[in-house]
């Protein structure tokens, strides 16, 4: 979908959108057309069951408008404005519209600019290992504005957003023959052109330096694991800078401790934190954002073979740490420790938040719609709960305890990888397994096993990959004060 902001009203687009609140009290634009039209809007929504909800459609063919109910005007969030969005976008997809005009009263107010983001956002199609049966959905959305030029640069933000999630979405889609640990850092390489310096510490320079968890992790596979560095300066002045880290497993077997074949197809996204990360940056460097900000992100694939770590190996980690691993499907935390420890050592960032499709068990406490939220700084925690209820990437705080740590006891190394019993408190205690790398630092950890997917869509993003988390950061660091 392309975005055109006009100040033009022409007759020749295939759809006018128009806004209708709830109980269906017209917008002052639907009312001058209402009134152009001979009350024809007016007669339409008394011979339907249209009553101006937020998102409900009507559409009247014969003049080639579609209604859009708005809801009540005072409870316009942006999780509201973003459904609106997704429901005109995904109703310009299913009419095949090729052109059409959005007027809604007020425009130059920049919430309004959430109705493109949910319409570009849910009109999102992977397609391109697609030869037939492609969607070719090319409408290009007209948006009238008093002033074109300004509206095109308040919309920056948006869009850089916009661009972030598809860029995490894109990436996380791809199949793992594609994007390997090497492909991926090669794939990333454009955001230097973004004002990114990018460092790669190689297979090599791990082993120099210790990080052996991650090095562990990667052992069984033809493909070695990186760790990547994404550092962006937007304010010269400061030395301070916040770390996301990015759990980067681009296959995930489970290791000698192997998965079930039933939906490992889907472990070609257990690099979705890597790919958040990355979309991250790339937003924040479009935005040309005045502050620091450091991406790390651990790049390994967890397979099976004869050199593969094992269930009773034990690990020295680059803190120093030991760690008996009991399971080498529990490897996203090892990649996570090690990078979290570089965050530490190298970048000492005034804070680190690290994404991570980590465990299934906050699948099973939380569903798809709210990712779990960890952290060992209340200050930290409330600013991204905050975020999330704002941005639409809800967040849901679990506790952290020297109980729960203790599950992960080992009698033969500092920690386990697991806890006792496993299926007990499992995000919990692979939050606390974390929670050991952080040391003081302000430390978020944020399991998105459940909200970066979606089986079957929701108001903004169709079935597969959504991007949960980079709108959540950009209104974070909005609001963050070093």
């Amino acid at each position: 979908m392309q975005i055109k902001f006009t100040e033009i009203i022409k007759d020749n687009y295939d759809y006018t959108i128009l806004g209708v609140y709830e109980n269906n009290k017209l917008s002052q634009t639907t009312s001058k057309f209402d009134k152009d039209l001979k009350g024809i809007i007016t007669k339409s929504l008394k011979n339907s069951s249209f009553k101006g909800k937020a998102g409900e459609i009507l559409i009247i063919h014969s003049e080639k408008i579609i209604l859009t109910g708005l809801g009540n005007a005072g409870e316009l969030t942006t999780p509201t404005l973003n459904k609106i969005g997704g429901i005109i976008g995904t109703t310009l997809k299913r009419e095949k519209v090729s052109t059409a005009l959005l007027m809604l009263d007020n425009f130059e107010d920049k919430k309004n600019f959430e109705i493109i983001y949910g319409a570009k956002l849910k009109t999102y199609k992977f397609d391109k290992y697609l030869t037939k049966d492609k969607e070719n959905f090319n409408c290009t959305l007209f948006v009238h504005t008093e002033n074109p030029t300004k509206s095109k640069e308040d919309f920056t933000e948006i869009n850089s957003i916009i661009d972030g999630v598809i860029t995490t979405r894109n990436l996380a889609t791809e199949p793992s023959n594609i994007l390997t640990t090497t492909e991926f850092t090669k794939q990333i390489k454009y955001l230097s052109k973004l004002g990114i310096s990018i460092e790669i510490i190689d297979e090599k320079q791990l082993k120099k330096m210790g990080a052996n968890l991650i090095l562990a992790v990667g052992k069984g596979s033809a493909y070695p694991p990186y760790i990547v560095i994404m550092k962006y300066t937007g304010n010269k002045k400061s030395k301070k800078t916040i770390a996301l880290v990015g759990k980067g497993l681009c296959f995930d077997s489970g290791g000698i401790s192997i998965k079930p074949s039933a939906h490992m197809d889907e472990m070609k996204s257990d690099m979705t934190g890597a790919a958040t990360v990355v979309g991250i940056m790339e937003m924040i460097a479009k935005q040309k954002a005045k502050i620091n900000l450091t991406g790390i992100i651990g790049l390994a694939e967890n397979m099976p073979d004869g050199a593969s770590y094992k269930p009773g190996d034990i690990l020295t980690s680059l803190s120093g740490q030991t760690v008996e691993v009991l399971n080498t499907d529990a490897e996203g935390r090892l990649v996570l420790a090690d990078c979290i420890t570089y965050a530490n050592q190298k970048v000492k960032p005034t804070a680190i938040i690290d994404f991570a499709t980590l465990t299934g068990a906050i699948m099973i406490a939380l569903g798809e719609y709210k990712a779990g939220l960890f952290t060992n700084s209340d200050n930290l925690g409330t600013k991204l709960l905050t975020a999330g209820n704002e941005s639409g990437d809800e967040l849901w705080q679990f506790p952290l305890s020297k109980k729960y740590n203790e599950m992960l006891s080992s009698p033969v190394a500092d920690m386990a990888n697991i806890s006792h019993p496993d299926r007990l408190a499992g995000s919990i205690t692979a939050a606390e397994f974390l929670h050991n790398f952080a040391g003081d630092t302000p430390w978020a950890h944020i399991d998105i096993a459940g909200t970066a997917w979606t089986t079957s869509g929701n108001d903004i993003s169709p079935k597969g990959l959504t991007g949960f988390g980079v709108r959540l950061i950009n209104d974070f660091l909005k609001n963050f004060n070093e």
